[in-house]
């Protein structure tokens, strides 16, 4: 789905997204996008002049967009033409795997001086998204 704005997003769209990901995957379906584009999702209203955000007022419990969680993503993309700034799905659909195995090393000359022991571990993982249709991407106008 593509926005009509390279940089805002409107209350239609987010419906329009939210409709576009099929309902069975809509049960345990959430919201990801940045913090700059979160701002912008807070200020929106509904066609009554109602909110469509509502902050998580209880502990534990995450803000809403139709009644959906809303999480950000530092790594999400930016409000940008062409970026695909918002995702609505099911998570669990992706899948994280190991590449290899992990590495640890003790170093235990580096930090001698000050009598510490220093350590180095490394795992390399790889994912992907193993059923496409149960999430859902509105990206913005790409650029004239």
């Amino acid at each position: 789905m593509t926005a009509a704005s390279a940089t805002a997003v409107t209350f239609d769209e987010v419906f329009k997204l939210y409709y576009s990901l099929k309902s069975p995957y809509r049960k345990k379906a959430s919201f990801l996008c940045n913090e700059a584009l979160l701002l912008q999702l807070m200020l929106l209203k509904d066609n009554n002049g109602n909110y469509i955000w509502k902050p998580g007022l209880d502990v534990g419990k995450p803000d809403t967009i139709l009644n959906k969680p809303i999480r950000t993503s530092s790594f999400m993309p930016a409000l940008a033409a062409g970026n695909k700034a918002l995702v609505f799905g099911d998570y669990s659909y992706y899948w994280v795997a190991d590449r290899q195995s992990r590495t640890f090393r003790r170093l235990n000359e580096l930090y001698a001086r000050t009598d510490q022991v220093g350590f180095l571990t490394t795992q390399r993982v790889d994912g992907k998204l193993i059923l496409p249709e149960a999430v859902q991407v509105l990206q913005m106008k790409a650029g004239a």
